[in-house]
């Protein structure tokens, strides 16, 4: 069996983990479904015969309370027998105590005559629940071992989805069925036997499927100690050791607490709906009130899940527990038996989904190995206090003889002191939610590689600066929280501060080097991820500029790795300098399409500002290389490269006019009309009108220049020889002759806010222009090698004697430059 590191490096699980993942939540499912089938028969029966015995009357309140008792009488047992043994070898077992337990409530409930059957029915129930808390570490435990740490937050909710939609269709299902069945016959206790045989059947089945269940190792290494067996707060020990998972276990028991106590009011509320238990009703009208939460709980935990696919999304928690209070006061408020009081229960369900699926992820996650099941033991046994609390609070609100909307109201007000003390602890959790997912809707992110972030210590992400959006996006795509470095200009604006500090940003002086090295390294240092835009600058030309050598000493100093980050995609959004402006402009789609790439991690001793350059264009490459726009490249690939190309850099104006100077079938000609086609606005001709002019782009060579008017707005002159051009009012490009694709050009200057000296060259003096977008760059023997220059071709372009510069320009490197293919 694979060990976890090798789960979480692996692209993909193996085919027997996926398989052995699925079996276990079936059979979590059928022991959810089973166990609260039988939970709601003995509930639907008391409904039935609640004036004939004592224990009926409040059977929801006994069986709450005696489903605990397991959990607080043997926690620290069971938690170490699944982290001593197989923990697929306990689930097999108390498969086998279930139908043992199904057996003896049938009989139970055959001996309906004979006085005390009911509360020998509660002592197979006290059983039943003995097995399901032997069962609870061992199924989360198991879960690791087959999914591993970075999948776990997914596979914990879709364990809790399960769960739940066993635990609610459980209850769904045993309430129609009686009900039903009571109807036909009249019958209370047969009601409930027949049900209960085919239960027993069903349990045959979850044992086959537990005994497919993947081969889990045992962990001899953990020892038993003499009174371990009395030792019923140790687990408790473990939990409270450290603050997060203590933290984690108190949230998850609430949300049990809030659970048991709705579950309990909805008894009360199908009794108000239906006062005579004179058919079946009462059991049904249950059993539809369990099924409205159940579709509540389970959306929010699919959402839950969804949202922290990647990593757990603790902004979740505090959401949630808002949300709780908000579905309690609105079904208490409504009119009883409303549609609004239902909708009411299903935003109260949908709330605690997104409320538990986070906690539970993150406590397992946080959890040492072979603690592990003991923690969930812990765990449980603070849930088990927490059921009864609710058992106390609701019977002495029945005491009080108070309505189930009173109910729902009182619930409200511990709920919201709950919720205020969570967001107080995820202040910058939520807001970094709610952040990533107003970014997810405006664009479609698509991580790529982001596993090779290090899952521990401190990092140093180093990105291009394409936009003002750049921050959020590359936070949404990193499994990790990331905190980005800025200007304290900047952050200290009046009115921002307090949100930059809130989302973990980390201020910089640009008078005051020293002093920003080292915040950056104080928190590398402390294990954080830290994000540095090393251009220091949004780009307003397209293309990388010179990085700053700055980080080189953050990340020494922080003793972090480095690994490259590209954002392709994102220039031409609103936040982008396309255009020659910001914001003011269109967005060119709904969700804008963004690829975020993560590179090899760097050494801090390696991550020199040429290394990192060259690992974040070879990021490019591969980004711009995979866009699914190469599908419509036809025949004419190198045209449509260069297009494509020349596209992502700035110079063009809507209107413009691209005039070719070359004759048809040359690759000036065939470049600028796939150009027309990509670019928006413009149109394509070989002959220019006076009114054209103004607005005319031309593309030639040396030869054809002198076909030029003198008013055409600009003028590109590409060639595929090295020597410099005889006017500086036209700007250069080489095309490579064999490949014939264009490699480099320039553009005009961008304009620059005003004072700012970090100015963005758009030409330079004796230069081939700017590399383009979409090359990995290499060297050799003082000559440029450019590679992945188009898709599934392996081939490079060798320029001698020519090199990339720090601003990104190809400038001689040596003697004079000649150009070959290889």
């Amino acid at each position: 069996m694979p060990n976890l590191t090798d789960l979480d490096h692996a692209a993909h699980l193996p085919r027997r983990n996926w398989v052995s993942i699925v079996l276990v939540l079936v059979v979590q499912a059928l022991n959810s479904f089973s166990d609260n089938f039988v939970k709601m028969l003995l509930i639907a029966l008391s409904i039935i015969i609640a004036d004939t015995t004592w224990v009926g009357r409040h059977m929801e309140l006994w069986l709450g309370a005696i489903f605990s008792l397991p959990y607080m009488l043997f926690a620290p047992l069971v938690g170490y027998w699944s982290d001593r043994f197989s923990k697929r070898n306990v689930i097999i077992w108390m498969q086998v105590m279930q139908i043992v337990c199904f057996i003896w409530l049938t009989a139970a409930l055959w001996m309906q005559r004979v006085p005390g059957s009911l509360e020998i029915c509660l002592v197979g129930f006290f059983f039943l629940a003995v097995q399901a808390a032997v069962l609870s570490p061992a199924k989360m435990g198991v879960m690791k071992e087959l999914a591993g740490s970075r999948r776990l937050g997914r596979v914990s909710g879709w364990l809790q989805v399960t769960m739940l939609a066993g635990i609610l269709g459980g209850m769904w299902a045993g309430g129609v069925w009686y009900g039903t069945g009571y109807n036909k016959t009249g019958d209370a206790w047969m009601s409930a036997f027949w049900p209960l045989v085919v239960i027993s059947i069903l349990g045959i089945g979850e044992l086959v499927a537990a005994m497919c269940i993947q081969k889990t190792p045992s962990h001899p290494e953990v020892h038993w100690r003499k009174g371990m067996a009395l030792e019923h707060f140790e687990s408790l020990k473990i939990v409270f050791r450290r603050r997060s998972i203590r933290l984690a276990a108190l949230g998850v028991t609430y949300f049990w607490f809030i659970s048991n106590a709705l579950s309990f009011i909805l008894v009360t509320l199908t009794k108000e709906l239906h006062p005579h238990a004179t058919g079946g009703g009462g059991p049904m009208e249950l059993a539809k009130v369990a099924g409205i939460l159940g579709i509540g709980v389970i959306s929010g935990s699919f959402l839950a899940s969804h949202v922290s696919k990647n990593r757990i999304e603790l902004g979740l928690i505090p959401l949630g527990g808002f949300g709780l209070v908000v579905g309690l006061l609105w079904s208490g408020l409504a009119a009883l038996g409303s549609s609004w009081m239902y909708a009411g229960i299903i935003f109260t369900g949908a709330a605690g989904g997104c409320f538990m699926v986070p906690l539970y992820a993150f406590a397992q996650d946080k959890a040492e190995k072979q603690e592990k099941a003991r923690i969930h033991a812990g765990m449980n046994l603070m849930d088990c206090l927490g059921t009864l609390v609710a058992v106390a609070i609701v019977a002495l609100m029945k005491a009080a003889d108070f309505s189930a909307s009173t109910q729902f109201i009182l619930l409200a007000i511990p709920t919201l002191g709950a919720a205020i003390y969570t967001l107080r602890l995820l202040p910058e959790d939520l807001v970094r939610l709610l952040i990533l997912g107003l970014v997810r809707t405006v664009y479609r992110v698509r991580p790529v590689d982001n596993d090779k972030v290090p899952s521990t210590g401190g990092v140093l992400l180093l990105s291009n600066h394409v936009s003002y959006m750049d921050a959020f996006i590359l936070a949404s795509a990193c499994r990790r929280h990331v905190r980005f470095v800025m200007w304290d200009a900047l952050f200290n604006i009046k009115g921002m501060s307090g949100f930059f500090r809130l989302v973990g940003t980390v201020p910089i002086s640009a008078t005051r080097a020293k002093d920003a090295i080292r915040a950056v390294a104080t928190a590398l240092k402390a294990g954080e991820v830290v994000c540095l835009f090393p251009e220091g600058q949004i780009t307003r030309h397209g293309m990388v500029n010179e990085l700053q050598k700055g980080f080189e000493l953050m990340a020494r100093q922080g003793d972090a790795q480095v690994v490259p980050v590209f954002l392709d995609g994102l220039y031409g959004s609103i936040f982008s300098f396309q255009g020659g402006r910001f914001f003011t402009k269109m967005p060119r789609h709904v969700r804008y399409p963004v690829t975020v790439s993560f590179g090899d991690a760097l050494p801090a001793k390696q991550a020199t500002a040429d290394t990192v350059r060259t690992a974040i264009l070879k990021l490019g490459s591969a980004a711009l290389l995979a866009r699914g726009s190469w599908n419509e490249a036809g025949s004419d690939v190198p045209a449509f490269a260069n297009a494509m190309r020349l596209s992502q850099v700035e110079w063009h104006h809507p209107g413009d006019v691209f005039l070719s100077l070359e004759p048809e079938g040359s690759i000036i000609y065939r470049t600028v009309r796939e150009l027309s086609h990509l670019m928006p606005g413009a149109k394509f001709v070989v002959h220019a009108s006076e009114a054209d002019m103004p607005h005319v782009v031309a593309f030639g060579t040396r030869a054809s220049l002198s076909r030029l008017t003198g008013h055409e707005r600009m003028v590109f002159c590409l060639e595929s020889d090295l020597d410099s051009l005889p006017t500086t009012h036209v700007f250069r490009g080489y095309i490579d002759p064999t490949t014939e694709l264009l490699l480099s050009a320039e553009v005009p200057d961008p304009p620059m806010p005003e004072n700012d000296k970090d100015a963005q060259l758009g030409k330079k003096a004796g230069s081939l222009g700017r590399l383009l977008p979409g090359f990995k760059v290499g060297s050799n023997a003082g000559d440029l090698v450019l590679s992945g220059v188009l898709p599934r071709d392996d081939s490079t372009v060798t320029i001698a004697s020519v090199k990339l510069d720090e601003d990104g320009f190809l400038v001689p490197s040596s003697t004079h430059p000649t150009a070959n293919n290889a």
